[in-house]
C-alpha cells in the first residue's frame, strides 16, 4: 500500500506580503515480510492482553502461540523460544514451539534488540545504548 501526504506549494501576495507555501510529497511503501509456513524462528515471548502471552514480528503483526502445543504451558513473558509457522493470517500468525523456552541474557537482549528497531526513536536510542553496554562488559 502507497501512503501520499502532499502539502500544496504556492507563493503569493496577501497585502504586500508574501506568503510561501512548499510541498512535501511523501510516499512510503507498507511492506510486510513474506512468512511462510513451516518457517523456523527464535521469538521472545510478551505479555498480551489478560493473562495471554504473544509475540510481535518486526512489521508488528502478532504472533500467538498454539495453546495446544505441549511447550505452551512452559511459556512465561521474558522468555525466548524457537518456534515454526503453523498458520498464516493476514494481521497474525500462530506458531508452535519447537523446543523448550530459554531465560537469562539472550531473553534480554533479544527483548532490547526488538525495541531498537521500534519506530519509538527515545525508546529505541535507549535499548540500543543498553545494548552497547552489554556488548561492552562481555568483551
Amino acid at each position: 500500500m502507497i501512503y501520499t501526504k502532499r502539502i500544496s506549494a504556492a507563493s503569493t501576495l496577501n497585502k504586500g506580503r508574501e506568503i510561501e507555501h512548499f510541498e512535501i510529497k511523501l510516499i512510503t511503501a507498507d511492506i510486510k515480510p513474506e512468512v511462510s509456513l513451516g518457517d523456523q524462528f527464535t521469538v521472545l515471548v510478551l505479555k498480551g492482553k489478560g493473562d495471554s502471552i504473544i509475540s510481535r514480528m518486526k512489521d508488528g503483526r502478532v504472533i500467538l502461540f498454539n495453546r495446544e502445543n505441549p511447550i505452551f504451558s512452559d511459556l512465561e513473558p521474558g522468555m525466548i523460544v524457537d518456534c515454526r509457522v503453523s498458520f498464516i493470517a493476514q494481521n497474525y500468525i500462530i506458531v508452535d514451539p519447537v523446543a523448550p523456552p530459554e531465560e537469562g541474557d539472550e531473553a534480554v537482549k533479544l527483548g532490547l534488540q526488538m525495541v531498537s528497531e521500534t519506530e519509538n526513536w527515545e525508546n529505541a536510542v535507549i535499548a540500543r545504548a543498553l545494548l552497547h553496554i552489554i556488548e561492552k562488559i562481555e568483551s
